[in-house]
């Protein structure tokens, strides 16, 4: 069987990056038994230095009026429900996010690395959890059987060096690189996803390919 390696930049207050990974997964769904893909998060922090606020507040600072914000969030609430997913904006903030992804980059096993990711989304997006706060986030890795965490150290270098990588392709999240050739930037359909997948299963090609969508920087978020 085939392997394919994608890597995943995004960021766990970046509204359209849970979006993203559902759709990624769908595609990786209907590939069935086709290849083995294998998911390695990279770090990318939107809000580096920021100290917590209302995910409200932060759209309105971003967009620039209340009615801005509020068209954002109807998109963003629209795109999420199409996935299943549940945006309450009400309870959800807005910040740096270094010590979720010191938590993910220490978590040994990679498959475990994803499910923590997953977590944090629903604990952050949904659920109104503190993943700002090293207690929750050392809780959530125990929930999902995160015992062993190694690396706290080299971590934060880890998270630069994936930060660099992404800001040298000149692009935003979330942003997926299929095998070190193929990039998928944004909350793609996810036949887009199965596409690009496909194509690099079938190696139709060794030039890079790249597919942009709606995305976020540090500067904001397109709709």
């Amino acid at each position: 069987m085939k392997k394919i390696t994608v890597e995943v930049w995004s960021d766990f207050v970046c509204p359209w990056c849970w979006i993203a990974k559902k759709r990624l997964e769908q595609a990786i769904d209907a590939l069935g038994d086709q290849v083995e893909v294998e998911i390695v998060p990279r770090a990318y922090r939107l809000a580096k230095g920021m100290s917590p606020i209302p995910f409200k507040e932060a759209l309105v600072q971003k967009t620039g009026s209340q009615g801005r914000a509020d068209v954002f969030m109807r998109a963003i609430r629209g795109a999420a429900s199409r996935e299943g997913l549940d945006y309450r904006f009400d309870v959800m903030r807005f910040g740096d996010t270094s010590a979720a992804h010191q938590y993910v980059k220490a978590i040994a096993d990679p498959a475990l690395q994803v499910r923590y990711v997953e977590r944090l989304y629903l604990a952050g997006t949904t659920e109104g959890k503190d993943i700002f706060n090293a207690r929750v986030l050392r809780d959530l890795a125990i929930e999902i059987g995160a015992t062993d965490l190694i690396g706290f150290d080299s971590a934060e270098a880890a998270i630069l060096s994936d930060e660099t990588a992404v800001s040298s392709l000149g692009t935003g999240i979330p942003l997926f690189v299929i095998n070190g050739n193929r990039y998928i930037s944004g909350a793609q359909e996810p036949a887009v996803f199965t596409k690009v997948l496909r194509a690099a299963i079938e190696e139709l090609s060794s030039d890079e390919e790249a597919i942009s969508a709606t995305s976020c920087s540090i500067s904001g978020c397109s709709h």
